[in-house]
């Protein structure tokens, strides 16, 4: 543990952290939307799809398509507000770790690894809505620079953080 009294430290005010919830806010305003997804899209594909089937085959084929775009949708709402989550989560855990031993300063080290690592995934899981499930992605390319803008910000914090190496004690 830190040798500095809890009462004695400065309450951090890391921009970091506030970016991460305005992204946390931005993904769930973006999965109330459904993602912008263009439906005419989805129907197109399915009706292409389904067009040299029989009639009676038409419907079933045609619902499970929906099932499956309905699936997709649900994963994906549940995937990005995991992910948007997560990197508030894991700031906010390194942010509470004043390393003064090497395994405390590993630790906080690989909270923000765990943020950045969220960041890449959280873009990932956009950029799949995109392209499989017909999104809009210029409703939210402002939010995958913002993740980008965080990512770099998270890896900055962890240059910065050597700052700690010449006061860590041997265990």
């Amino acid at each position: 543990m830190s040798d500095i009294k809890k009462n004695e430290r400065k309450e951090s005010k890391l921009q970091t952290i506030h970016n991460a919830y305005m992204i946390r806010q931005a993904v769930t305003n973006l999965a109330e939307n459904n993602f912008y997804i263009t439906f005419s899209k989805i129907e197109d594909r399915i009706n292409n799809r389904i067009k040299e089937l029989p009639e009676e085959e038409q419907k079933r084929v045609k619902d499970n398509m929906y099932k499956f775009y309905r699936s997709q949708i649900n994963r994906l709402t549940d995937n990005v507000i995991e992910l948007a989550t997560g990197i508030s989560r894991h700031l906010r855990i390194a942010n509470t770790i004043f390393p003064t031993y090497m395994s405390e300063f590993e630790e906080r080290r690989l909270e923000m690894d765990r943020a950045m690592a969220c960041c890449n995934a959280l873009q990932d899981e956009l950029q799949y809505a995109g392209e499989c499930l017909y999104a809009d992605l210029n409703k939210y390319m402002n939010l995958v620079l913002e993740i980008q803008k965080e990512f770099n910000m998270i890896k900055s914090l962890r240059q910065t953080d050597n700052r700690f190496l010449k006061n860590i004690k041997n265990n």
